[in-house]
């Protein structure tokens, strides 16, 4: 397949596609006309790719477990994905934690401007953030 077909299958820009190639996550040969020419199992690494980014891993990480999918038996595939999925969701309870926690924040910080009375006069400690630390 030449680029604009693996693009029209895919939805990944050109651009991405030579970027992806620069790193090695996917391959190409030269047809002799100079044109890029990409095998089927293109689109399958490509889906990999754009799940595994969904995840939010780096393409350093991708590019590792592209190569261990390549190489490996599934038992070696499970075991070197396992931790790697494992510290991700991790991360993300963490990430979650923190946002229930300015969650809370704010919502407390927003029922307490809002008690906050009208005046023409400066603004006094009761509105303040600090009071809600």
């Amino acid at each position: 397949m030449r680029i604009s077909e693996v693009t029209a299958h895919s939805g990944v820009p050109a651009t991405t596609l030579r970027y992806y190639e620069q790193l090695d996550l996917i391959t190409s040969t030269r047809a002799s006309n100079g044109y890029r020419e990409y095998g089927p199992e293109v689109l399958e690494r490509l889906s990999f790719i754009s799940v595994a980014k969904k995840m939010n891993l780096d393409l350093e990480q991708i590019k590792w477990l592209l190569q261990v999918t390549a190489t490996g038996t599934c038992t070696n595939t499970r075991d070197a994905l396992h931790p790697v999925l494992a510290d991700r969701l991790r991360e993300v309870k963490d990430s979650i934690r923190r946002l229930e926690e300015l969650k809370a924040l704010l919502e407390r910080s927003l029922e307490h401007v809002a008690t906050c009375p009208d005046s023409s006069e400066p603004c006094q400690s009761e509105c303040a953030f600090k009071a809600l630390i």
